[in-house]
């Protein structure tokens, strides 16, 4: 994803941070992480836990305006969310992404594969990278398979 020292990144549907904390060493203290999830719970936990670093835990829904500034976000990042997104959801999710994205910046995707596996959501739920490339309204960047059974497709805000 080439993350740089100084970038922000907002990690939407955070739960317990892991990544959000991967994030904060990548953009160091210079750089900012905004960790969004719905969950109450999760985002108190997560709150105490990085208190005093680059992490800022925000309850909140991406699928509605969030408090974050306007072209203020070098990449988003979301992680096994979108496909229990409703359309509606999903055309608020991406309003607010283009909001939130400085020009050029990547809007990053990671999905279960729309195939049979023993775990996840129902296949019909499912998206594969072409059904997001018709769905998203950025510029599709890459896709990469990142483990068995999921992918990642990244987007760029042009």
């Amino acid at each position: 994803l080439n993350i740089k020292s100084g970038q922000t990144i907002l990690d939407v549907g955070c739960g317990n941070g892991y990544m959000s904390k991967l994030f904060s060493d990548e953009v160091s203290q210079i750089g900012k992480v905004y960790a969004l999830d719905p969950d109450k719970y999760f985002i108190e936990i997560l709150e105490s836990e990085t208190q005093g670093t680059n992490i800022r835990a925000i309850e909140g829904d991406i699928t509605r305006p969030t408090t974050l500034k306007e072209s203020s976000v070098d990449l988003i990042y979301i992680s096994t969310v979108i496909h229990a997104f409703s359309g509606k959801e999903m055309q608020g999710f991406l309003t607010e992404a283009q909001r939130l994205l400085k020009p050029g910046a990547l809007l990053v995707v990671v999905e279960i594969e729309k195939k049979e596996t023993a775990f996840g959501p129902p296949l019909e739920l499912r998206s594969s990278p072409e059904k997001l490339k018709e769905i998203v309204p950025l510029t599709p960047v890459n896709s990469v398979k990142v483990a068995e059974h999921f992918y990642m497709q990244i987007f760029r805000n042009e």
